[in-house]
């Protein structure tokens, strides 16, 4: 199987000099580390590792092609199986000294960053632009202290997807500016309630959504950008989904399904994307235009760009 690559999804996995497990270990692999497959062996494959070149079993690596990235990643069952931590040696260790920027940049990585960083190299751009987008997009949080994603109910969205056509319900429960329909965001449960300001509390963002969803359970989940990646309901299609709720569904299981949103919004059906072109060209504020929309475009890629070279330092 030459030219492809694996993973390590055991703990810790012995290099051996030979395809032979009575043979001393010439290394160990964490969990997470990759391999270029050079040779296949019945049950051992030949590699080259970050620890020389060797032979490691078969049962304890995941095998990908050398293209994963046609079609959307989130339906390989090889990808949504693989480690989320990168090997021990690739953490990044958290310094008492570290700003709060910087520690949860590392957190994120130490948590997610063997998955980030495979598809990064897959869909070669640097890892350290994945991280930023996802610690600009939540804090590199995919779900809350109560195991619901992260999540923003966005009511101009909402707005357009059903309040329009009841404008009068609408009305008593939901307002936004109008001259930046993205700011000014209130909600009330009953219509002569007090008005409530309800973004930065996720128990405030779930209360509204789940008040959205009795009025209209489709228009309530393409109205809200769902965990780490902040991906808007609306754009389930874009990222291989049938619908809003399979979107949502998935999400809500496991961040496994952020991450290869993520990337399945980057590059989208194939293998590349001028959204994923721009952040292989670290043209920050042209991708956050995209990834974003383009009315806050310069203040995320500001965002991105410092995020970037934060990890970037941190690593270094």
């Amino acid at each position: 199987m030459p030219n492809s690559t694996a993973v390590v999804t055991a703990k810790s996995l012995n290099l051996r000099p030979e395809p032979s497990a009575n043979k001393k270990p010439i290394g160990v692999l964490g969990r997470g580390t990759e391999l270029e497959i050079l040779e296949t062996l019945e049950h051992w494959y030949e590699v080259k590792s970050p620890k020389g070149q060797g032979y490691v079993h078969s049962n304890y690596v995941t095998v990908f092609d050398h293209a994963p990235c046609v079609g959307f990643l989130h339906e390989r069952d090889d990808l949504k199986s693989m480690p989320l931590e990168p090997a021990a040696a690739e953490r990044i260790k958290v310094g008492a000294d570290f700003s709060a920027s910087q520690k949860g940049i590392a957190r994120t990585w130490n948590r997610q960053g063997g998955m980030l960083g495979f598809l990064s190299e897959v869909l070669e751009t640097e890892p350290a632009s994945s991280i930023a987008v996802l610690y600009t997009e939540s804090a590199g949080r995919g779900f809350g202290a109560d195991g619901r994603m992260i999540i923003r109910f966005e009511n101009h969205v909402f707005w357009r997807r059903w309040g329009k056509k009841h404008p009068d319900v609408f009305n008593k429960h939901f307002k936004y500016s109008s001259t930046k329909s993205w700011q000014g965001h209130m909600f009330r449960a009953t219509p002569n309630g007090t008005w409530q300001k309800f973004h930065g509390k996720q128990t405030e963002e779930w209360k509204v959504l789940d008040f959205a969803r009795k009025l209209d359970d489709d228009a309530a989940l393409r109205s809200i950008s769902m965990g780490g990646p902040q991906i808007m309901g609306f754009n389930h299609s874009a990222i291989g989904y049938e619908t809003p709720r399979e979107m949502f569904d998935n999400f809500q299981s496991d961040v496994r399904y952020h991450v290869l949103g993520l990337f399945d919004f980057m590059k989208g059906a194939g293998c590349t994307s001028q959204m994923l072109e721009a952040l292989r060209l670290k043209k920050f504020e042209d991708f956050a235009a995209r990834y974003n929309g383009p009315g806050q475009a310069s203040v995320y890629g500001h965002r991105i760009e410092q995020y970037h070279d934060m990890f970037q330092a941190l690593r270094a």
